[in-house]
């Protein structure tokens, strides 16, 4: 199997390069556990298999359990309204609670939104912040739809500092960290001396880039945690022991999300949902300057998969899938091969937009974009990773209207074109 999982990271992480430790856990040990690529670019370090890395988003999985550990202490229920714990947070006559924020449906105006070059912003006062999030209008009513929120996430740390007595990393440290042994995780603050941290890494037009630090306290209880392979290995073990919280409480935590309409959105506390290779699991991602990770667990059976990395927009979604289809023995993917005709390269080429203003660009003949191959009409994939596909739809005068993305572990989005064609739309 390690060859397998080897020649998957080599693929994706050249000689030389900021890189990734990686590991897969079977029944709680290690079957595999490695790093490929530099710790620190400028001293030709190695990374190591035990570096600290700064985890960003996979930190809500730990928010969400503190949350659910105090549920089970009898410190707070999880519809309670947020008023109750948060005294200054006025819901201007909407219901609010807990369970809102743990599942991106509260409707609560996300703090990073409109922040284009995040590394900019001072390290404000975590005071500061929450007064800014607690003025901000709300996008649409509460329950109505999914829009991941950081927001809440940090008022879910101020949520449980209310309900523990405690600040948010002294009530993690002394319900998990200590008990378990995790005692290389914990807040990750730029000016710490943090042993064996790896250095974050951005690339640019002309190379690689040192990462400018994105201030902890814009994501603290969102965001702002720090790990290592081995400490979220024994945070795997943990979860599924039943030590973290009970079992029933975690089965609670990956449920998907009921909307008011009555629909379902594959995430729940802390923790995405989906089905790959026939198999249900729950994951969660975590990008933030200079690191991006994924942690994926399969629901029914024991086995997990952990990706580090010190290079921002690393490809860790398509490594967890290479992970999962080697531990899971499914064969591996095959390239795509066959290339998109002039037609439809030209009725795909243009600029496409969602409704969160993210935006995929198909270039036309000869321009800088990803080199798509054709999977049939109006479906095309980047050709080494064909499982992620953009479908297109909507075909109005030579040019489609409509795209979705489509990914294995993902909700489908869908955008529209903007404008009236060409790789600039």
């Amino acid at each position: 199997m390690g060859e397998g999982i080897d020649a998957v990271l080599r693929s994706l992480i050249p000689e030389g390069e900021p890189g990734a430790a990686v590991a897969v856990l079977r029944d709680g040990d290690f079957i595999y556990r490695k790093a490929h690529g530099l710790a620190d670019l400028e001293w030709g370090t190695p990374l190591r298999p035990d570096c600290s890395f700064r985890i960003a988003s996979l930190s809500k999985p730990f928010t969400a359990t503190a949350v659910m550990r105090l549920a089970e202490q009898g410190a707070l229920s999880i519809d309670d309204p947020v008023e109750r714990h948060v005294p200054d947070f006025d819901p201007r006559g909407r219901t609010v609670t807990l369970r809102h924020l743990l599942n991106h449906t509260s409707g609560i105006r996300n703090h990073d939104q409109g922040h284009a070059r995040r590394t900019d912003r001072a390290n404000i006062p975590r005071d500061q912040l929450l007064r800014e999030i607690l003025a901000a209008p709300f996008d649409f009513e509460p329950g109505e739809r999914y829009a991941y929120c950081n927001s809440g996430y940090i008022l879910l740390g101020a949520v449980i500092e209310a309900a523990s007595g405690q600040d948010y990393e002294a009530f993690l440290r002394t319900a998990f960290f200590e008990p378990f042994g995790m005692d290389r995780t914990g807040l990750c603050l730029a000016d710490a001396i943090i042993p064996l941290r790896a250095r974050g890494y951005v690339r640019g037009r002309s190379g690689f880039h040192n990462a400018r630090p994105d201030p902890t306290n814009w994501s603290h209880s969102a965001g702002g945690l720090r790990s290592t392979l081995d400490d979220l290995a024994v945070w795997d073990r943990a979860l599924r022991d039943g030590r973290a919280i009970g079992r029933e409480s975690f089965a609670a935590m990956i449920e998907p999300t009921r909307l008011a309409d009555g629909s379902s959105y594959p995430y729940g506390f802390g923790w995405g949902t989906a089905t790959y290779g026939g198999r249900r699991l729950h994951h969660h991602t975590g990008g933030v300057s200079g690191f991006a990770c994924q942690m994926a667990r399969l629901t029914d059976e024991a086995l997990t998969t952990i990706v580090l990395s010190n290079l921002y927009l690393f490809p860790f979604d398509r490594v967890t899938r290479g992970l999962l289809r080697v531990a899971m023995g499914m064969a591996p993917l095959e390239a795509a091969t066959q290339p998109m005709t002039t037609e439809t390269r030209t009725a795909c080429a243009g600029r496409y937009r969602d409704e969160d203003g993210g935006e995929i660009v198909v270039a036309s003949e000869g321009a800088e974009s990803p080199r798509f191959m054709s999977l049939g009409e109006g479906r095309v994939c980047d050709p080494a990773d064909p499982e992620v596909e953009c479908r297109f739809s909507d075909l109005d005068n030579g040019a489609y209207r409509a795209m979705a993305y489509v990914s294995p572990l993902w909700p489908t989005r869908r955008f529209t074109r903007i404008g009236s064609g060409g790789p600039a739309g």
